[in-house]
């Protein structure tokens, strides 16, 4: 059977000295086989080991791109943060702006507070609590341009106070103070002492000044909403027919002129060739004073 078997020689020093080994073809095949397994698996070990590594390398990129996006993303965020805080400061302002311009507004038209403040055993108050911060500046904005236009509504139509004194005459009927019958009275009338000031009750343009019959020294203002304020009586006019009033701007002294009992200014307004009662307007101020 010496042909089953393989002789291997091996010199083991320099003197010299042989080992023989001897290995059967059968166990050759089984060590062939083990080195073939062994080499497949390092094999597949390496590849799937590459394989794996620039998977994970890979991945790496890839999370540092989304890490990069995440941060992009939150600096973007961050900024949007900054200018909507931004634009909600500014349009807070703006608010706090149209607020002062009402109470000009208010002030020059003369109106006062409708209800006195309450005292520390009257505190009855309430309502839904809506933080400004928590309103959107598109929220603002929207109440900006309400408020703007209620402002210029209120500059057009006869809200202010034309004069102050004591009312000694009503609109409507009443009976008349020189014939002593009843008679149509189309306007109110104020009474104080000559020379108070007559202001305009909104803006407007100038149609008439100057005497006109009964009325004695007389205004006439056409307002943009279509009505039409007289102020009439006058001692003196400060302004000119064409010429823009706003609201608020003195424009005579009250006087005695015309079909009058003493010094008052008769106030009243018209539109589309119809009297209106003017309380209907000044029923926003509080109380008449002398002022």
């Amino acid at each position: 059977m010496k042909g089953d078997k393989f002789q291997i020689i091996v010199i083991e020093s320099e003197l010299g000295e042989i080992k023989t080994y001897h290995l059967s073809r059968k166990k050759i095949k089984a060590l062939a086989a083990f080195l073939l397994v062994l080499f497949t698996f390092v094999t597949y070990t390496a590849v799937h080991s590459t394989v794996s590594l620039k998977r994970v390398a890979s991945e790496n990129r890839e999370l540092k791109g989304q890490v990069a996006e995440l941060s992009s993303t939150k600096k973007r965020l961050s900024l949007e943060v900054a200018k909507l805080k931004e634009e909600r400061d500014k349009t807070v302002k703006e608010l706090a702006k149209r607020i002062k311009v009402i109470d000009s507004i208010m002030k020059t038209a003369g109106l006062k507070t409708p209800v006195s403040l309450p005292s520390s055993s009257e505190s009855g108050e309430g309502g839904i609590y809506i933080p400004l911060e928590n309103m959107s500046p598109e929220e603002l904005s929207d109440s900006i341009s309400v408020i703007d236009s209620l402002i210029s509504d209120f500059r057009k139509y006869p809200f202010g106070i034309p004069a102050y004194g004591r009312l000694t005459s009503k609109f409507g009927i009443r009976r008349d103070p020189f014939t002593h019958l009843l008679a149509f009275h189309p306007g109110i009338d104020i009474a104080n002492k000559p020379g108070t000031p007559v202001r305009v009750t909104a803006d407007g343009k100038v149609i008439r000044a100057g005497w006109w019959a009964g009325w004695g020294k007389v205004v006439l203002v056409k307002h943009p909403s279509g009505y039409i304020t007289i102020y009439a009586h006058l001692r003196k006019i400060f302004v000119k027919p064409g010429q823009k009033v706003k609201l608020g701007q003195v424009i005579g002294e009250m006087g005695d002129t015309g079909r009058s009992t003493g010094p008052h200014l008769h106030y009243g307004i018209e539109i589309n060739d119809r009297w209106v009662n003017p309380m209907k307007f000044l029923e926003v101020s509080n109380v008449w004073k002398k002022r």
